[in-house]
């Protein structure tokens, strides 16, 4: 999928895809082409399995 990243007025990125469609919009050129790439393609294709995370908890192990 093709997009071109484009700067705003207001100084933040966007990436955009030659039809017009607004994918990500972000703080920096760097953050919007990655977002972009390893996120926002893969779920608009369907691949994006998402990410795992390790859910914590409030009680500490050990002595205080």
């Amino acid at each position: 999928m093709e997009y071109e990243i484009i700067e705003s007025r207001f100084g933040l990125f966007t990436s955009v895809t030659p039809d017009g469609t607004k994918l990500t919009t972000g703080l920096t050129r760097e953050a919007v082409d990655d977002v972009t790439m390893n996120i926002r393609i893969p779920v608009l294709q369907g691949t994006f399995d998402g990410y795992e995370s390790t859910k914590y908890t409030g009680q500490v192990e050990g002595k205080l």
